[in-house]
């Protein structure tokens, strides 16, 4: 036998390598993540436009926070899509968790400072997906610096997971601007001049003596 065709006999079968599992190809992973959390950015921005153009018509504080807030989620989400440094991957977890915190904060204990400081704000839908949607991104953001070196390449890798992942984020970002919006138009339920009760704002219960219409002050901010 011809030292030809023993080598084509012995020639190693090359294997595709598998979608998942501990022989997936990293950086295809890693395309997936970043997929997951920029669509999620986008989502989250684009229900914070929607509480800034409720919530912040009867708060200056909470129309600076949104916008501010809602303007950097967009742009990180969209920047992202591209390709994302780990200074960038960075710049998204240190943001999304400050806003975290804040949430977390003035549900628990109330914020410090501020229109509402010292008050505890109910939690509603709009309010708590914005944050679980940002809190996704803290953890991705993070797994993808612990796990690369390098700059993450493009969801293109990966288009499928992509395109689902757009489709999750489409109807989560709906859900949350319809919630925001419908619990914006409610009718206060109390009197609007002696302060006792109403609702002004997205899940905000009458508080006496905030000097907003219906008593109320303006919830589902930060």
């Amino acid at each position: 036998m011809s030292a030809k065709i023993r080598w084509r006999l012995t020639k190693p079968v090359s294997r595709p390598v598998p979608a998942s599992g501990p022989g997936a190809d990293p950086d295809r992973n890693r395309a997936r993540v970043l997929s997951a959390i920029a669509l999620a950015s986008v989502a989250a921005g684009a229900i914070n436009v929607a509480a800034a153009a409720t919530v912040g018509r009867g708060s200056t504080q909470d129309l600076a926070f949104f916008s501010v807030v809602a303007a950097a989620q967009l742009v990180w989400g969209v920047v992202t899509l591209g390709q994302a440094p780990r200074w960038w991957l960075a710049v998204g977890a240190a943001g999304n968790l400050v806003v975290v915190a804040t949430w977390v904060v003035s549900r628990t204990a109330g914020l410090p400072v501020g229109e509402y400081a010292g008050i505890t704000l109910p939690a509603g839908f709009p309010d708590g997906l914005a944050t679980a949607l940002e809190a996704v991104i803290v953890a991705g953001a993070a797994a993808l610096m612990i796990r690369g070196d390098g700059p993450v390449r493009s969801p293109a890798r990966s288009p499928r997971v992509a395109v689902a992942a757009a489709v999750v984020a489409a109807a989560l970002t709906l859900a949350g601007v319809l919630a925001q919006a419908d619990a914006s138009g409610s009718s206060p339920a109390g009197s609007g001049q002696n302060g006792t009760g109403g609702v002004t704002g997205p899940y905000a219960p009458g508080t006496p003596g905030r000097g907003y219409p219906g008593g109320g002050y303006p919830g589902g901010g930060y």
